[in-house]
This record gives C-alpha cells, sequence and structure tokens, in this order.
C-alpha cells in the first residue's frame, strides 16, 4: 500500500491503536506504508518507514478491555499479558533479522496493564522485578541490610541467568498513549491552590492560553530500548514534544542500565516517569527537551 495519509486513517480495517499511531507518525511528519509487502518475506509488519537510509518495521498490538472485571481485592501478575504480546511480536519479526524492529503497545482500557511502569515494562523485558540478599542456610537467617531489587527471570528479552540473549530483533518495545495538555494545565492549576474553583480556573486559562481546549488530544510514545538488540533502535527517532526514550546507559565503573534519555520538552514535569529499579544506573535528571546519548556496552 502507499505512503500514509489522512484518508487511509479513517479506514475501518484499523485498530483503534493502529489510527493513533498513524495519527502520531502523521504529527511527526514520517512518511510510512501500511503492511508493506517485504520481497522474500511471508509476514507483513503493520508499518514500514524509512530513517536516515535504514528499514525501521513496526508492529502494533492493543490491550482490548477484559469483558468482566473482578468484584474483589486481591493480587495480580502484571507480567503475562505484555509478555505475550512481545511473543507475538517476535513471531512477526522472524523475518526481519536485518532491521529495525519495535512492537507499538496500545492500551484500550485493561487496569491490569501498566504501560507507563519501568518496573514493569522493565521487569517484562528482562525479568520479574523482585529483591534479593544474602541468606545464612546454617541458621536460616538473611540479611536485609544487603536487600537490592533485581530481576529474577520470566523475562522476554534475556534468560534468567542473565548468561544469553533471548531476544535480539526486536529493537524496542513502545508505549503508545494520548495525552490532553490543556487539561493537564487545568488540573495543575487546581493542585496548586485548592482554594480556587474549577471554573475560575477554567476561566483564567481561556484568558492567557491561545487556543485553550480542554479536549485538545496528542498522541505520545515512551520508548523502552532493548539493552540486548542486535540492532539498536534510533536515538534520533520518534523524538517529539511530549514523548520520553528509555534509552540504553553505561556508568564509569561499567554498569549497565536503563533510563530517560530524552523528555519531550512540552512535557510538563507533573508527568513523572517512575523510578526504574535501582540495579540500573540511575543518571543525572534531564531537563525538558534535553537529549542523552545512551552509551552501549560491549
Amino acid at each position: 500500500m502507499g505512503a500514509g495519509s489522512a484518508d487511509q486513517m479513517s479506514e475501518p480495517t484499523r485498530t483503534q491503536g493502529e489510527i493513533l499511531f498513524e495519527r502520531y507518525l502523521t504529527t511527526q511528519h514520517l512518511p510510512f506504508e501500511f503492511e508493506k509487502e517485504h520481497a522474500g518475506k511471508s509476514k507483513r509488519p503493520d508499518y514500514t518507514i524509512e530513517w536516515n537510509g535504514n528499514t525501521v518495521v513496526l508492529d502494533v498490538k492493543d490491550f482490548d478491555p477484559p469483558e468482566r472485571l473482578p468484584t474483589s481485592f486481591g493480587a495480580f501478575d502484571p507480567y503475562p499479558r505484555i509478555r505475550e504480546k512481545v511473543e507475538q511480536g517476535r513471531d512477526k519479526f522472524k523475518e526481519y533479522k536485518e532491521c529495525c524492529c519495535a512492537l507499538v503497545l496500545y492500551n484500550l482500557g485493561d487496569p491490569f496493564v501498566m504501560l507507563h511502569s519501568p518496573d514493569i515494562m522493565l521487569g517484562s523485558m528482562y525479568g520479574d522485578s523482585g529483591f534479593t540478599f544474602p541468606v545464612n542456610t546454617s541458621i536460616g537467617v538473611g540479611d536485609a541490610s544487603k536487600m537490592k531489587q533485581a530481576f529474577l527471570g520470566r523475562g522476554k528479552m534475556i534468560r534468567s541467568n542473565w548468561s544469553q540473549a533471548q531476544n535480539t530483533t526486536i529493537s524496542a518495545i513502545i508505549t503508545l498513549s494520548t495525552f490532553k495538555p490543556h487539561y493537564q494545565l487545568l488540573v495543575e492549576m487546581i493542585r496548586a491552590d485548592r482554594t480556587r474553583g474549577i471554573e475560575e480556573c477554567e476561566t483564567e486559562l481561556q484568558r492567557t492560553v491561545p487556543s485553550f481546549d480542554l479536549a485538545w488530544e496528542v498522541q505520545r510514545v515512551t520508548i523502552w530500548h532493548n539493552a540486548v538488540a542486535r540492532i539498536p533502535f534510533p536515538d534520533g527517532l520518534f523524538c517529539g514534544p511530549y514523548d520520553i526514550h528509555f534509552g540504553v546507559l553505561k556508568t564509569e565503573d561499567g554498569m549497565v542500565g536503563q533510563g530517560v534519555t530524552y523528555r519531550g520538552k512540552e512535557l510538563p514535569e507533573s508527568v513523572e516517569v517512575l523510578r526504574p529499579m535501582e540495579t540500573f544506573a540511575q543518571p543525572e535528571p534531564l531537563t525538558r527537551g534535553e537529549t542523552r546519548p545512551p552509551r552501549r556496552f560491549p
């Protein structure tokens, strides 16, 4: 099929996630092809784009709302739903090992899918988020003072003993979501001064913010780079004003981790990226719109 256009976005064959992703690509002025046929390959990822002379293929997966919600409280496993989509993406990209491949995830309303949590997203990739500490087996007592967070297994990108990469073809997982900038301004104003009413705050914003519209909505992405990818996801791709890159970092002492390497200049400070696992290196915080090139480990 041809390059993306506004007419294509209205086609009923698209899923909601695909429609929103096409809108995002359009705002980033990125031409794309939908379900392009690639010579010698039987499967067609949803989107193909060209970036700096290289082919990037992307597949979009939606999480549908559950048919029924539980009626009682209880614990749940946050990883299987995400890992199921990763496995589907892995199957779709098997024939594309020479390309940069990315899996785009969009949540239509499943409350058990947490696509913005670093612990959950990185845990889905590298192993369940947990804790380790040494135990004296002769007396059965653990040393809690040496407790540290760790990835404990079941990860989709690397095996539990960290000795062998399991999925090097997927360069990144991408969280697709929507954001209402002017609505967020209203929320922040109300939170800053609880004595002011909603109507008063809205009136002030209508006076001070050009084209103020509470319903204005933008598409944004969070890029979760795969630290063991054969082809790294491009640092300069998908760097919109509301986007975030969770890239790969390496400290001077050789410790490898992931942290925020790009934060869009229009994304309010109130929209936080939750702190990742402490076993990952923590870089100095970024100012809005700043980028920090990830340093790949050997």
